[in-house]
């Protein structure tokens, strides 16, 4: 490629927010040859709780080498590894979360200092300045180490060159493996005859998970240290091998070279494969080598969206986004396939696919999967096939797996709209007779369902009463059977029944159709027509009083996690949910008072793109006869309001990648309002001309150009390729990878009542 035999020209210009830069175009470089990673500011979502970080890693990788800003030696971290600002580096990792809600990962933590060793906090932490943050590559000066630190990564392993500088005498590195992020700490460390480093990082209590990870590692040093320690409880031991909650060892150089090269593989399987994924993907690469083919890498995925023109702000704010989308899940199969078991003892092979790990499904069911299938569908197909394979393992679909563990954290049956929805766009190349099979055992299990606690409720009843919400409400955790949020949960699983209706009704299974449809509109019974809200309801079919919609309860440990009823949200952020039936909502609330509530929702404050439950809702004004200019108005708004090319970028936590991929598909100006249903909701794109460079697997190489005529913010109608305008302001799935083209005719303003 291009930037291979060329050198890329670019500036550093520094962010809105302090110091940190990112390498972006100028306008006249942008006519010369600037690769699309240049548009990428991995700094974007580090404040504002977006939880994401600056370090390198590749598109769904396992690795990924990045700074630790806290301190996290014996005590559980923050979801977020890094903030923006934060005063001191406390040390480097190569396992990272993105955007998620709960602190994990953080492992294999590689620490620096010089001068005579000391295992304190203190003694490794140092200010620092001139931070570079590029797809695939994190580089930083710690000031008190005098050191220049650098990282890349393969998809399984992470690469770091540490250089110091000349006048210092003496430096330590220390694998600390009771300073990761995570509840658990600890794990096993040992010293080989050849100098490598090897062990497990425990990993554990994810979101109050039971189950506990092994994350082995083989780590490397180019360059021969002057002493090796192994330590336990802080003290120096007699030995070569150490395990327990507080255990590490300590390099000790006398800084020749000046130069230490690391290298650092990774495996959730066993030492063996550590090593084996650090020899396949490293071999005898460079540093540099691997910093460019991850660069390589991030091109080829990243490019799959063309933007022909455009701000550069706008592209960077646009193309972050998308790399924040494609982050998680991420690999968990070694090179040579082998991978944990789902939620048992043992190592499984994966033959015919790639194994993921990391499924925030929850929040990522409603952007990042829909954009990955248009997208990246043959990455899609094979976490839709790792989920089928964790049923077969465990015995249920996933929740939120980390690791191969299960936390049950959050509400609902989330798998099953991601898998209905790789189906209806074409992507089949997986055992549907398992999957429907998954499917209904989670929707018509009545006892002993993790999955879908209060479910013998809500088939009987039809909904999730909030006086009968199982489990212990003053030990609230998420395995103990409870229901967080009678209504939410209510409504999700109308929505999961929905779609496995529309799946069985696709592989003509006509009974299992109309039975899980009838399911999913048991909603009805928790719709108020008084107030116009959904409410929670008792056993006894008595509304629960008193009733305020906007009633943030202390319903879980997290302050204002939702109102009583709710989960993470209010009666408002709920109102519209239920993206499976927005005809019988209408019917329901009458077509007045559901564009009067809608507005309504977005004027007087009442939306909250920071969070999942309403982040369709701008979509919602195209159900209503010539009310879709709302759409188009709320969409370009809350896009612009709430995302920059700043750390504060992103609002709120990113929930691996959730918030972004609603940004990606709000201004490509289509929009999946329901998962499952193979349709999206069409808006005004942010872009002149874009061309979306769809797969061979599945779309067989085709080419969709985005494009608006005029420089409006408003359309009346949207043409295809053959020049026929579409009826009304969606399309359907198919028709959009048929199109060739779609032209959004716009005009500077509308008519919004």
């Amino acid at each position: 490629m291009k930037y291979f035999s060329k050198k890329l020209l670019s500036i550093l210009l520094v962010l809105a927010v302090g110091s940190s830069c990112s390498q972006l175009p100028t306008q006249q470089q942008e006519i010369e040859t600037v690769s699309v990673t240049d548009y990428v500011n991995p700094f974007i979502g580090t404040l504002n709780k977006g939880n994401t970080y600056p370090g390198a890693v590749l598109p769904w990788g396992m690795a990924s080498p990045n700074p630790q800003t806290k301190d996290f030696r014996l005590r559980a971290g923050t979801p977020a590894t890094y903030e923006h600002g934060d005063p001191f580096i406390y040390g480097f990792s190569s396992i990272n979360l993105s955007g998620v809600g709960c602190p994990g990962g953080g492992s294999i933590p590689i620490k620096l200092s010089t001068g005579e060793l000391d295992l304190s906090s203190d003694s490794f932490k140092s200010s620092y300045n001139s931070e570079v943050a590029e797809p695939g590559y994190y580089k930083v000066i710690l000031n008190q180490h005098k050191l220049k630190a650098e990282m890349t990564a393969t998809k399984r392993s992470a690469r770091y060159n540490f250089s110091f500088n000349p006048e210092v005498k003496k430096s330590n590195m220390y694998i600390d493996l009771a300073s990761q992020m995570s509840h658990m700490k600890g794990g096993e460390i040992n010293v080989e005859e050849d100098g490598t480093i090897t062990g497990y990082q425990l990993d554990g209590e994810f979101c109050d998970c039971e189950g506990i990870a092994k994350i082995y590692f083989a780590l490397e040093v180019i360059g021969e240290p002057k002493e090796i320690k192994v330590f336990k409880d802080q003290k120096e031991i007699n030995s070569k091998k150490a395990s327990g909650k507080d255990v590490g060892v300590a390099l000790l150089f006398d800084n020749k070279p000046s130069t230490l090269d690391v290298k650092v593989g990774i495996s959730f399987v066993s030492v063996a494969n550590a090593k084996l994924n650090l020899s396949q993907e490293q071999r005898d690469l460079s540093f540099e080598d691997i910093k460019l083919a991850a660069k390589a890498e991030w091109e080829k995925q990243l490019s799959k969206v063309e933007i022909a023109e455009g701000d550069i702000t706008d592209k960077t704010v646009f193309y972050t986004a998308l790399y924040h989308s494609i982050i998680m899940p991420h690999v968990i199969s070694d090179i040579n396939g082998e991978y944990p078991l789902m939620e048992k003892e043992g190592v499984g092979k994966a033959e015919g696919y790639t194994r993921y790990s990391a499924y925030s499904l929850w929040d990522t069911y409603r952007s990042v999967h829909p954009l990955n299938a248009l997208l990246y569908p043959k990455e899609q197909r094979d976490m839709t096939v790792t989920m089928l394979e964790m049923y077969k393992e465990s015995g249920w679909l996933p929740k939120w797996e980390l690791y191969g563990n299960e936390s049950w954290v959050m509400v609902g049956d989330p798998a099953v709209p991601v898998i209905v929805d790789t189906y209806m766009k074409g992507i089949t190349d997986f055992d549907t007779d398992v999957a429907l099979e998954a499917m209904l055992k989670g929707a018509t299990t009545k006892e002993n369902n993790p999955l879908r606690p209060g479910i013998k409720n809500y088939i009987e009843l039809g909904y999730c009463p909030i006086d009968d919400r199982g489990g212990d409400p003053k030990d609230f955790t998420f395995h103990n059977g409870i229901v967080w949020g009678p209504v939410s949960t209510t409504l999700e699983y109308n929505f999961a029944d929905y779609t496995i209706s529309k799946f069985a009704e696709a592989l003509g299974k006509d009974d299992v159709a109309k039975q899980m449809y009838e399911q999913s509109m048991s909603f009805k019974k928790l719709y108020d027509a008084e107030t116009q809200f959904f409410r929670p309801k008792t056993k006894a079919g008595e509304w629960m009083e008193p009733f305020n919609p906007l009633d943030r309860h202390f319903d879980i440990r997290w302050k204002g996690s939702g109102g009583k009823g709710y989960c993470e949200g209010t009666a408002w952020q709920y109102r519209f949910f239920v993206p499976h039936a927005m005809n019988e909502l209408k019917e329901l609330m009458g077509e007045e008072a559901y564009f009067t509530n809608l507005e309504a929702l977005f004027e007087e404050g009442h939306f909250d793109l920071s969070n999942e439950p309403d982040i369709t809702f701008p979509y919602l004004f195209n159900y209503l006869d010539k009310k879709h200019h709302y759409t188009q108005k709320y969409t370009k708004a809350e896009s612009e309001k709430y995302f920059k090319n700043a750390p504060i970028g992103i609002p709120g936590n990113d929930d691996a990648g959730t918030m972004s991929a609603w940004l990606v598909m709000t201004q490509l100006g289509i929009f999946p309002d329901a998962p499952g249903i193979p349709t999206y909701q069409l808006t005004t794109p942010k872009f002149n001309h874009v061309q979306l460079h769809l797969d061979e697997y599945v779309y067989g190489g085709k080419v969709i150009a985005l494009e608006k005529n005029g420089q409006g913010d408003y359309f009346d109608n949207v043409t295809n390729g053959n020049g026929e305008t579409l009826k009304g302001f969606s399309i359907e799935h198919k028709d959009l990878i048929n199109s060739g083209k779609l032209v959004f005719n716009t005009q500077l303003s509308a008519i919004v009542e």
